[in-house]
């Protein structure tokens, strides 16, 4: 499953003592292990964004308690499960396809190249393409 994060301060910044070097190895961390896909800050700073894939709720909530900022108690978080359709194209939008899925069953044309993705991720090529998109 798939789980977006959305981290905003509780105490002003000028209280922090945990640095934003020290979030940033504990998100390269995150990325390496395949744990976050995308992550990084609203326009206007305000959150802290990011996509965590997980097999529940429970351990997306251990991972994004993890981050430095939160742990310290200068951060909370709301965690919203994400039904993803679609990912590069991949996957379906279709009514009937997006029902039968709900329902537990394999549509007519399935959702092979999306179950893949969310199965095992990115692969190399598939990570170029999104690099070079953004």
């Amino acid at each position: 499953m798939w789980y977006l994060i959305q981290r905003r301060a509780v105490r002003p910044r000028e209280e922090w003592t945990v640095t934003l070097d020290q979030h940033f190895v504990w998100m390269k961390q995150q990325h390496e292990a395949g744990r976050i896909l995308f992550s990084g800050p609203s326009r206007d700073r305000k959150l802290g964004i990011y996509v965590i894939r997980a097999d529940s709720c429970q351990e997306a909530e251990r991972i994004a308690a993890g981050d430095p900022f939160t742990a310290a108690g200068f951060c909370a978080f709301d965690l919203l499960e994400w039904d993803v359709h679609q990912i590069l194209g991949a996957g379906t939008v279709d009514r009937q396809e997006l029902f039968l899925r709900h329902r537990g069953q394999k549509g007519i044309r399935g959702t092979g190249q999306l179950s893949e993705f969310l199965q095992h991720g990115l692969g190399e090529r598939r990570q170029g393409e999104l690099l070079a998109r953004i």
